[in-house]
């Protein structure tokens, strides 16, 4: 079929009016059964041929490097060979083939990748996972058969047909674990059309649903997305980067943090507003629109359609839709620049005569700017302030994508290793905005207006060790005398993304070296390492416009590495769900806190990211583990490592779909443990706040769950400290129960970071592996020492125990030892940022020694030997409990340390636990 002239070109009844003769041409045929994902026919334009202007192109993603080269990558990335790319000059997106895909959806036929076109050699920015129609938060649409209608070859607009129906949503399903879905099945049959015309930044989405049941059908058809917060971030209308408020809403848009594309969605026939789901799917990462109500009878057709946008900024999306709407526009536009030339990346908000702001244009390279918008008068805000969080990597690379083609992620890598040369997105920063333009919008005119704003300026930032060489380090810069001057209203701040707060920005670096853009004024810079360090502060360090400060700092190595490695077991980036941060930042914020075993459990999916610790020269001081945390809403959270992936081929590399309903938790196990594969540990994650020990009620005094099928003892590890010590004292209580009972799981302490701020490390396990080099360990070693139980868990404090018996040799924490009197040799180091408190020995739940430490020699607290009478077998914890703060680095948490168990065994017969289940 060739469709008529490009939809682009027409007015916007006659865009709608096309797009529907497309889909009621195409549309009608029965599904069928599901098709596999190579089944698309026919084939297409090659889809590695870029597209040249005038001209938009559709093709299969064929199998093989070479095939593959037509992907472009990114931090969503997930397009695969049978997928469909859809393009012309401007953008390209691509549309998954029939067939199970990464992530919540899961179902095909969605379009799951979109970016702008970009040049060779230059990374793809796809920030876009899902965009997908679904029903009541309860299905979601499946396609069972993909065809190309136009392949652009003979000219006019490309168009991709999806067919299918409506399915349960399984991962909501699966995570309320509801017996039936809330929405019952609609038996629609769905057609899809994503039609793309030359030299156009919009997707055109089509959808008809016919019911073809003998009953009437009612459901809330719904617009979802999912995109990376890692580097999106939402604008609406009204509000700017405020976010979306509840109620109605005509653009569905959001913006690039760094640079990166805007992606926006809006309807050209109905009113659609944010869902009242859309808080509690947030917190997932989803975000749902509600179109009106629908009542089909049977044979009847609803047909939905929306547009697709991807555009430089948000105000090229919001002009878009404002003239299919058929609203009068004037073009504002101008220059943004300072006196040594054109400033690129700098934003240009534009606030209405009601103070409301409703468009934003991003400045070229050249440092134009322009937005057309409805009549009117309008006020025009140049901002180019730095980032609240930066990040030490070069500039000019991109992101990891967990399940990108293998080409893009080695193009990343490169860039990252300084292998590869590629163009910085434009994102201005460090500068001080300047005021306002107040500019008169006339129908079919053009007005300018320009702004000069103050040369860059910033801090060159270099941090040491005591030894003179390169330390990775967190930064964290404070405005020494108050925000200065911004040139925005207050109340405007927030919406136009204007930092606000004591703080200017936090900063990471793995290398010891940062440049930090701020606008100029005097700051207060405090830089720290790990708990083995002391750290560094530097008041009224003076920046000045036009000029980067240079600062050397300095920090003192106080506790040295003796054997034991810093590991923390619960990690977050952006292959999870909620995470807030990109894979490349989250190892740059562990080397930074010095944790030299970083286990990375993201959500529901297993991802390697020792290539990508590689190409940032982290090899040395860092062993990366691979694992994935098992999410469930009713049963818990739990942690399964180390393990391997499966690859990007498979469904979130090979990670256990929980959301297949368990009749019981320890099915649930049984099924985890399995795809985790063979020697992997299974960890409890956050106990009771909620989690398995909470929902099971679990009882310390009888040892036993009060919940049956809501619990499994098929467990090595659990978290004792997840981030700080709120909820000790009960899960403290959990752990002596198990020791008393004879059950020796292990305690841990871990991050559980989904952020930058939230430091790698805030709690921590101390493995011994007798080593100081992380590079020599193995995951098959870190295993066999959690399971001997040689830990202590930490925050900001060092605590080292050996336990002696009658004769015997130096025991760890978690072995035996023989004998009634027992030495235990303790060891407590802190630096002068941390005041551990108080040392306590408890035995077989009953406290058996107490010592405040309060006069410190240097960074040692105590280094002395207590000796205890013992009358029965007992097991030994030896905790240090400070009640200060860490400071903001740490995120005032309390210093607290706990070395697992010592287990005291008095007449040589074996230990025998105090307690027995019944007794």
């Amino acid at each position: 079929m060739r469709p008529p002239a490009p939809a682009s070109h027409l007015a916007p009844a006659a865009r709608i009016a096309l797009s529907s003769l497309l889909v009621l041409a195409a549309c009608g045929k029965d599904p069928g059964p599901a098709a596999p994902a190579d089944s698309a026919a026919p084939l297409g334009q090659d889809p590695t041929v870029p597209a040249e202007a005038g001209e938009a192109r559709a093709g299969v993603v064929e199998a093989g490097e070479d095939g593959e080269q037509a992907l472009f990558g990114g931090i969503t990335a997930e397009g695969r060979p049978g997928d469909v790319k859809l393009y012309n000059s401007l953008i390209q997106v691509v549309i998954q083939a029939p067939g199970e895909g990464h992530g919540m959806i899961g179902t095909g036929g969605h379009l799951i990748d979109a970016d702008l076109v970009r040049g060779p050699g230059e990374p793809g920015r796809d920030t876009v996972e899902d965009v997908f129609l679904g029903f009541g938060f309860s299905r979601v649409f499946d396609a069972r058969e993909l065809e190309i209608l136009s392949d652009g070859s003979e000219g006019g607009a490309a168009v991709v047909e999806v067919r299918g129906t409506d399915v349960p949503w399984a991962f909501i399903n699966g995570l309320f674990e509801y017996d039936e879905p809330v929405v019952p099945e609609l038996s629609l049959d769905i057609c899809t059309t994503y039609s793309l015309a030359p030299d156009s930044h919009v997707v055109e989405i089509r959808s008809e649903l016919t019911n073809t049941s003998e009953e009437t059908v009612s459901f809330t058809p719904q617009e979802g997305s999912i995109l990376s917060a890692e580097d999106q971030r939402a604008w609406a209308e009204g509000r700017g980067f405020e976010g979306r408020d509840d109620g109605p809403i005509g653009l569905i848009a959001s913006q690039g943090r760094r640079g990166e594309a805007a992606v926006s969605t809006w309807s050209a026939v109905d009113d659609i507003e944010v869902s009242l789901l859309a808080e509690l799917t947030s917190g997932l990462g989803i975000f749902l629109a509600d179109y009106p109500r629908a009542e089909l009878a049977p044979g009847e057709t609803l047909v939905l359609a929306r547009s697709f946008a991807v555009t430089p900024d948000v105000g090229g999306a919001q002009a878009l839709r404002w003239a299919e709407q058929g609203v009068d526009l004037g073009r504002l536009s101008g220059t943004v620049s300072d006196d040594a030339g054109p400033i690129a990346g700098a934003r240009v908000h534009l606030v209405d005569a009601a103070g409301l702001p409703r468009s934003m244009a991003l400045t070229d390279a050249e440092g134009r700017w322009a937005a057309e918008v409805p009549e009117g008068e309008w006020t025009a805000y140049a901002v180019a302030r730095e980032d609240e969080e930066q990040v030490a990597l070069p500039a000019e690379a991109g992101r990891t994508g967990p399940f990108a083609v293998a080409h893009a992620n080695a193009l990343q890598r490169a860039l990252l290793a300084g292998e590869a040369e590629a163009t910085p997105l434009a994102w201005a920063q460090g500068r001080q905005s300047l005021g306002a333009l107040s500019l008169t919008a006339v129908a079919g005119e053009e007005v300018t207006g320009s702004f000069v704003l103050p040369e860059a300026s910033g801090l060159r930032v270099q941090v040491l060790d005591d030894a003179g060489a390169p330390l990775p380090a967190v930064l964290d810069v404070r405005h020494a005398a108050g925000q200065p001057e911004t040139g925005v209203p207050e109340a405007l701040r927030d919406a136009l993304g204007v930092p606000t707060g004591s703080r200017a920005t936090w900063a990471w670096t793995h290398t010891g070296e940062a440049v930090l853009d701020l606008p100029p004024g005097t700051y207060t810079v405090t830089a720290g390492h790990s708990w083995r360090h002391e750290q560094a502060v530097e008041t009224e360090v003076l920046v000045s416009s036009g000029r980067y400060t240079e600062l050397s700092l300095t920090l003192e190595e106080v506790l040295p590495l003796d054997g034991w490695l810093s590991l923390d077991s619960h990690l977050h980036a952006s292959p999870s769900m909620d995470g807030a941060l990109p894979m490349e930042d989250r190892l740059v914020a562990c080397a930074a806190t010095g944790v030299a075993l970083p286990v990375l459990t993201d959500h529901d999916a297993i991802v390697d990211y020792a290539p990508l610790a590689s190409a940032l020269g982290l090899d040395a001081r860092m062993q990366t583990l691979s694992g994935f945390e098992v999410t469930t809403l009713r049963r818990g959270h739990f942690n399964l490592f180390p393990t391997q992936s499966a690859g990007p081929e498979v469904p979130n590399g090979g990670a256990e779909p929980w959301w297949i309903i368990p009749e019981s938790t320890q099915e649930l196990f049984e099924r985890m443990q399995a795809s985790a594969g063979e020697g992997a540990l299974t960890q409890v994650n956050h106990p009771r706040t909620p989690g398995m020990f909470a929902f099971a009620s679990y009882d310390p005094e009888t040892g036993e769950p009060g919940k049956d099928e809501l619990w499994s003892p098929d467990f090595e590890l659990f978290e004792l400290l997840n981030g700080g010590v709120d909820e000790l004292e009960d899960l403290r209580e959990d752990w002596f129960s198990f020791l008393s009972y004879g059950v020796p799981v292990v305690p841990m302490g871990s991050s559980d970071s989904h952020y930058r701020y939230i430091p790698c490390g805030l709690a921590r396990t101390d493995v011994f592996l007798d080593t100081t080099d992380p590079a020599a360990v193995t995951a098959e070693q870190v295993r066999e020492a959690l399971l001997a139980g040689h830990v202590v868990v930490a925050s900001g404090t060092t605590l080292r125990v050996r336990a002696t018996g009658e004769g015997s040799e130096a025991a760890l924490p978690g072995d035996t030892v023989v004998g009634e009197e027992i030495s235990l040799h303790l060891e407590v180091g802190a630096p002068s940022w941390v005041a551990p408190g108080t040392l306590t020995i408890t035995g077989n739940g009953e406290l058996l020694h107490e010592q405040l430490l309060d006069a410190p020699d240097g960074a040692s607290w105590l280094d002395d030997t207590v000796s205890l009478d013992l009358a029965e077998d007992t097991w030994l914890v030896v905790e240090v409990r400070g009640s200060g703060s860490q400071g903001d680095l740490w995120r005032g948490a309390s210093p607290y340390a706990a070395a697992n168990a010592i287990f005291v065994d008095v007449d040589g017969d074996g230990f025998t636990a105090p307690r027995s289940f019944g007794g």
